[in-house]
């Protein structure tokens, strides 16, 4: 009794319902043909019909029915008259219907098409209409030209499969007035031209929005704003995906009369030209707007581009583009503008040309590959273009080429930010204020004779082999020290932990050996110039990079003082070495000047001067004299004494108290920092209890 109770619900659910007619599920047939329904009996207009997913069915005329669907896998093609469907016309997921009536709608009152369900236009001259405005697949397989019926929302892709590349897929034309499609997948074409803009006037507009990708493939494949002659208007992409052109053409119109059409694509991923043309005919302007959140890359292969529109493109602010033109060029003969507010990378010898100007805004990076570097005029560099070029100051510059690379003449002298990244390293051949951020990342920075300033926030970033060096120029930057615990100002290197507040300090950093009894130290030296300079009880951290060692073993290194730098005027410090995270350090500083690094077995004092306490009292004349703003004074101590060391006017006025307190024995300097002060001639007197002396010094701004 079990087993007949379940062959009869087998045998029930294997049983057409009742009122539908299913075709024959072995293949299916001509509409017409009794043998193409399962039942032998061909479709009225009161039967629910259902075309199995094995099945392919195809209309002459005259089939109707009262609602019809495509089951998954399962085909339906229509003549040139399609099918009265009075009610539902439903399309399954992977289920097709091929329309090749001159009806441009899909049958039936309601429709019902899934996201992954295709219709195959080859009829009308319009495609949808409203109450049909929703596709799942759409392809268009035309002898001729077609626009959308209605703004078309299109849930899968849309794939253009025409008889020949003229044949156009038009978004908008004057009779169907402006419009606005949406493609959820991918735009694919494979043969014809998609456009947004038939022939138009300036008040029209056609716009297509893309989710997905836009791929043109193969020589017959167009991809174009506008289709017609003198067309006009506004034509627009917006493409959340990325264009990818694999031998096709992508162009602003089909005719050889130019219009006054613009044509705009705002694109949030990569423009991928792996072959290919590109022709632009129009006496509008063509714009490429990469807009995208992430790193879009800008790929060029097989076409020069020296357009016959005027190209405007823009990177966002926020965007990231990487533009690799291998031995092509982007640009248009006629003029335009490239503006970058985001982050635009050049890569190796890609360049920009043509008429049109170039504009990197503040705040904005350029990247830049070319051996050249950036030039003002010549055509040469990264950018060529001769409608003028504008580098900002406020900018941020890369120099990122495979090759050796210079900064080029149109390099400003202040930048916010500059990095270096190329093993070949780079030089400097003027001074530079950078007031962001300066970062090595790979090679080396050559001050060759310069001076680079760090601004007040600046920072400079090193990893190791990878640093700033030059026997000549300096670092410099200056800030205010107050109590700080540790800080390295500007990321130079050198860390200061002082008990009592310095003021506006002044560090520069040197990249030569300094020498002293025959022996020379390290490649790098710190004059660390504080406003208030005296009974400062501090500690000094000084970091190296250890291709500035010399040949001086690492675990011998010692600090090193000097009132001035000079040579033959180090006193041996000490201080503790740390191999490990290479730096040295020393503490119960009480005053700062030139600290350079040396080794226990090469030491740079002279010999009758490294034990020896001064014979007298002394004050030495200041270094360098005239100075400017920055000077260093020198005395000797025989003996521990009280000290006061201050600088007046011509008129006997007091403008600064250097030192003030009880000193030790020993060889001392004092900064005298006059920013502040006017060009002209000061005394400095130095008050002890045993010694009274005199000095001038002249400040030269």
């Amino acid at each position: 009794m079990k087993k007949l109770f379940i062959l009869m619900i087998i045998t029930m659910f294997s049983l057409p319902i009742i009122g539908q007619t299913f075709s024959n599920g072995t293949g299916g047939g001509a509409w017409s043909s009794p043998g193409t329904w399962l039942s032998g009996v061909v479709p009225n207009i009161n039967s629910d019909v259902v075309i199995a997913g094995t099945d392919s069915v195809f209309t002459a005329a005259g089939a109707v029915c009262n609602s019809l669907t495509i089951l998954s896998g399962g085909k339906l093609a229509t003549g040139i008259d399609s099918v009265a469907c009075t009610n539902t016309f439903e399309v399954e997921a992977d289920a097709f219907f091929y329309n090749a009536s001159s009806k441009g709608t899909v049958p039936g009152s309601v429709r019902i098409l899934d996201p992954a369900s295709t219709v195959v236009h080859s009829g009308s001259g319009t495609v949808g209409a409203i109450g049909n405005s929703e596709f799942g697949n759409l392809v268009i397989k035309r002898l001729e030209g077609c626009t959308p019926g209605t703004n078309l929302i299109i849930k899968g892709n849309l794939v253009i499969n025409n008889s020949a590349a003229t044949v156009v897929f038009r978004g908008a034309r004057p009779a169907t007035g402006s419009q606005e499609h949406t493609v959820h997948g991918n735009i694919i074409i494979n043969m014809g031209t998609l456009s947004c803009l038939d022939v138009g006037d300036n008040s029209m507009f056609g716009i297509w929005n893309v989710k997905g990708d836009v791929i043109i493939s193969g020589a017959d494949a167009r991809f174009s704003g506008f289709s017609s002659a003198n067309a006009a208007g506004l034509a627009v992409y917006n493409i959340d995906g990325s264009i990818i052109n694999n031998g096709g053409r992508v162009q602003v119109g089909t005719s050889s009369s130019a219009g006054p059409g613009q044509t705009i694509i705002n694109l949030k991923r990569d423009f991928t030209f792996n072959s290919g043309t590109f022709a632009t005919n129009s006496l509008g302007s063509y714009s490429i707007n990469l807009v995208g959140s992430g790193v879009q890359n800008f790929y060029l292969r097989g076409a020069n581009l020296n357009l016959n529109t005027e190209l405007y493109d823009t990177v966002k602010a926020g965007s990231t583009v990487v533009m690799d033109l291998d031995t092509n060029k982007w640009g248009s003969a006629t003029g335009g503008h490239f503006v970058v507010n985001g982050s635009l990378e050049l890569k190796n010898i890609s360049r920009l040309t043509g008429s049109g100007a170039f504009t990197l805004n503040p705040n904005a990076t350029l990247k830049i590959g070319h051996p050249d570097g950036i030039t003002s005029s010549l055509m040469t560099g990264s950018v060529q273009m001769i409608g003028g070029r504008n580098f900002s100051s406020e900018a941020n510059y890369a120099y990122t080429g495979t090759a050796s690379q210079v900064f080029g003449d149109a390099f400003p002298q202040t930048v916010s930010g500059l990095t270096i990244s190329n093993s070949n390293g780079m030089m400097l051949v003027q001074n530079l204020l950078v007031s962001g951020n300066l970062t090595l990342l790979d090679g080396y920075l050559d001050l060759n004779g310069n001076t680079l300033t760090l601004g007040s926030n600046a920072l400079i970033s090193e990893t190791p082999g990878k640093t700033v060096r030059g026997t000549s120029g300096k670092l410099v930057t200056t800030r205010d020290i107050g109590v700080p615990s540790g800080v390295n100002v500007g990321g130079l290197g050198a860390v200061i932990t002082s008990s009592v507040n310095m003021g506006s300090t002044t560090i520069e950093r040197y990249h030569s050996a300094r020498s002293g009894s025959g022996n020379s130290g390290i490649f790098r030296a710190y004059n660390i110039s504080p406003s208030n300079n005296s009974g400062l009880n501090a500690t000094l951290r000084f970091y190296y990079d250890e291709s500035e060692l010399n040949g001086i073993p690492e675990a011998n290194l010692i600090m090193f003082k000097s009132p001035d730098g000079s040579e033959n005027s180090w006193s041996k410090i000490g201080g503790t070495v740390n191999t490990n995270d290479n730096f040295v350090e020393a503490s119960g500083i009480n005053d700062f000047s030139y600290w350079t690094l040396s080794g226990t077995n090469n030491p740079l004092p002279v010999e009758n001067e490294k034990n020896e306490l001064p014979k007298v009292f002394s004050l030495h004349q200041n270094y360098p004299n005239p100075f400017n703003p920055v000077t260093s004074i020198r005395y000797d101590l025989p003996k521990a004494s009280f000290v006061n060391i201050s600088v007046y006017n011509i008129i006997g006025q007091k403008v600064a108290e250097l030192v003030n307190g009880n000193i030790d024995a020993g060889v001392h300097s004092v900064y005298f920092n006059a920013d502040k002060l006017s060009s002209g001639v000061y005394i400095y007197k130095f008050t002890s209890a045993e010694y009274n002396y005199t000095l001038k010094m002249n400040l030269l701004k």
